[in-house]
């Protein structure tokens, strides 16, 4: 005779089976819904360090790039490690155009060929510059001291007409805090800037990848992602894979800022006796921030004032260009990722485009950001 079932254990056994029918129930409700926090904020493994610039990406690099279920792609990077088409030999570009910047120039967050960068050389060669070639020279994390490290390294080579120095508000900021070193370590990108900082990170990334169940738990349920980020907060391990120091861990408290003030401007400085003897064509293109359009550009003006500077100013262009399509400023950006969409790409691009003269020397069409001529002063 097979065991008689008691009451108690029917019950027991039908209430097991409700808690898993609720959390199958739940588990597919999250996977409709996609809340925000349930997705994996993943970076493109391909960083390495570099003595000039504190870190670059590997040439030829390819990694997953991923975050609040706005983007999920594989980036791929050409032979100098920058997001972008491979350059075309010298000789055949006219004209050569570098774009250099910070996170919103390396644009990872759109697919390959997408970046304004690339809808840029697009442009020019639909109006009639079929050989031009826009080499992005785009880096994340970094400021305005890094951008001009990689122009004296690539200036010389590709002898631009035209380089463009994509500004962001937050590249000022890069500058005050340093620059970091960057690798990638069991998957994991870890940010740091000396090597005590280094070896805790990776004790840290090592800790966590100890934790397969959880890990493997994390990777196929959105309520555990929700569970973990609840008791860990959005930027848990287990959630997100770019590590690095608090500000307060890399010594970055207000007096340190205070004491590194004037650091952007000395950058802002350089980069003028650098555009003053390249004859490359140079131009500060602030790059609009979701929160406020006109950040960098201000931000820019007050960096540049009495330097021999042009600051081409695009914002005219880009409102132009969002009444046209019915659109609005929110719309140029990602919902929850702050940088430039698929659209904001495009339409930066189509501002710049129009701003710029592409002529021999490629110099700025419109006037400098200020109104009127810099005057100029003595670094």
């Amino acid at each position: 005779m097979p065991p008689r079932t008691t009451p108690r254990a029917g019950a027991i056994a039908l209430a097991i089976a409700a808690t898993f029918a609720a959390l199958a129930a739940a588990e597919t409700a999250l996977r409709w819904l996609r809340p925000e926090p349930a997705s994996e904020v993943i970076y493109p493994c391909f960083s390495i360090p570099d003595p000039r610039t504190g870190f670059r990406f590997a040439p030829r690099g390819v990694g997953r790039i991923a975050a609040h279920f706005e983007f999920d792609h594989e980036v791929h990077l050409d032979s100098l490690g920058f997001h972008d088409q491979e350059p075309l030999a010298d000789g055949d570009a006219d004209p050569r155009v570098l774009a250099v910047g910070d996170s919103f120039t390396a644009a990872l967050q759109v697919p390959d060929g997408e970046t304004w960068v690339d809808e840029l050389e697009r442009r020019l060669r639909a109006r009639g510059h079929p050989r031009a070639d826009v080499v992005n020279l785009g880096l994340d994390g970094t400021g305005t001291d890094v951008h001009l490290a990689l122009l004296e390294q690539y200036v010389p080579r590709f002898r631009p007409t035209t380089t463009l120095v994509a500004f962001f508000a937050n590249d000022a900021e890069d500058v005050r805090d340093g620059r970091f070193t960057r690798e990638c370590h069991r998957g994991y990108v870890l940010s740091y800037q000396s090597e005590a900082q280094r070896d805790a990170l990776r004790a840290q990334v090592d800790a966590v990848s100890e934790h397969r169940a959880l890990r493997w738990l994390f990777q196929r349920s959105y309520g555990v992602r929700l569970a973990l980020v609840a008791l860990e907060g959005p930027a848990t391990p287990y959630r997100l894979n770019f590590r690095q120091p608090s500000r307060a861990a890399l010594g970055l408290g207000p007096d340190e800022l205070r004491r590194r003030e004037a650091w952007p401007r000395a950058s802002f400085e350089a980069l003028a006796r650098f555009a003053a003897g390249c004859d490359c064509g140079l131009v500060v293109v602030p790059v609009p921030a979701r929160r406020d359009l006109s950040a960098s550009l201000e931000l820019a003006r007050g960096l540049a004032a009495g330097l021999p500077l042009e600051i081409v100013d695009v914002l005219p262009r880009i409102r132009d260009a969002l009444a046209r399509d019915g659109r609005e400023p929110a719309d140029l950006f990602f919902r929850f990722d702050a940088h430039l969409n698929g659209y904001g790409n495009r339409v930066f691009a189509e501002a710049v485009d129009e701003a710029i003269d592409w002529g021999p020397r490629g110099r700025s069409a419109a006037p400098v950001a200020s109104g009127a001529p810099p005057t100029p002063s003595a670094p």
